[in-house]
């Protein structure tokens, strides 16, 4: 854009505005250089696929180098210049769960099957022969359970399974977050006395765990170890911590003791959660 004695000449009406508009007053167009660079792209390509703009890189700035900053800063009321916790875990979790689909290495069988008409479980070492059943003598929970095992055991019933499964975790999340905040708020009330200030905390804190898991996804495409896992579980508790201890301002030894009772906590609620969301996908395979 033309620039004389700090007015513009808008290029698209060709009127002329004060340099420091951000917009042009008489057709809306934004001010910004002729001359584009690749971050004017990329922030374009953002606002229009998911209507966001620079925003992103600013909090994500914020939640990778500033543990429990952001957070901060939302209850602050300085929300203007980030995202949203709700659209900013929408963003992180869709790379995630994308990143996950294409993980080769994740792809490992839920059930094992170990030859064709059998399905051993492990716990009791009982292989029950789906082949012998008799389906005309089952009720219609036990045929309900006999169609899915045998749509189960052949590829495409299993790729199924997975897919829902996957879809199932991705919207159970929005169950689990507040279940967790919830964990939050009792162990920290004395605190923070109010739910919400947790559920935005545990929002901010479950993106930056999934924006972790995926760039540890994307390394296993190529690294399959499992000293890499272990250590970046071991980076995910060191995570958590640093966002406990940052957030609700606690020594490094009551915020010890917090998380230990948090991962209790915390694991036993995912364990129960990925137990009901697998039963779920398989008894509405079809």
């Amino acid at each position: 854009m033309e620039n004389t004695q700090g007015k513009i000449k808008c290029p698209n009406c060709e009127n002329e505005y004060d340099s420091n508009f951000n917009y042009c007053p008489y057709c809306s167009q934004k001010n910004i250089d002729i001359d584009p660079k690749l971050k004017h792209f990329i922030t374009e390509f953002l606002s229009a696929n998911f209507n966001i703009d620079s925003k992103i890189f600013i909090t994500l700035k914020s939640l990778i180098l500033k543990p429990a900053e952001l957070t901060r800063e939302m209850l602050a009321g300085k929300r203007e210049k980030y995202l949203t916790p709700v659209r900013l875990y929408l963003l992180i979790s869709l790379i995630y769960f994308f990143v996950l689909s294409i993980d080769t290495h994740k792809n490992s069988k839920l059930i094992e099957i170990n030859k064709p008409g059998t399905v051993t479980n492990d716990s009791t070492h009982v292989a029950i022969s789906i082949d012998e059943v008799d389906a005309d003598t089952l009720n219609i929970w036990e045929r309900k359970l006999y169609n899915n095992i045998k749509l189960l055991k052949t590829s495409s019933g299993e790729q199924i399974f997975k897919q829902k499964l996957k879809n199932n975790i991705s919207l159970g999340m929005f169950i689990f977050i507040p279940l967790t905040a919830l964990i939050l708020f009792l162990l920290f009330r004395r605190k923070i006395k109010y739910y919400i200030p947790n559920l935005i905390f545990a929002i901010h804190l479950q993106s930056i765990i999934f924006l972790w898991f995926t760039l540890l996804n994307l390394i296993e495409l190529f690294f399959d170890n499992p000293i890499l896992r272990i250590t970046g579980l071991l980076i995910v508790i060191g995570i958590i911590f640093l966002w406990m201890k940052a957030f609700y301002e606690t020594s490094t030894g009551k915020t010890i003791w917090k998380l230990l009772l948090f991962l209790t906590g915390w694991i036993s609620l995912l364990i129960f959660f990925l137990g009901i969301v697998t039963l779920y996908s398989f008894w509405f395979i079809r």
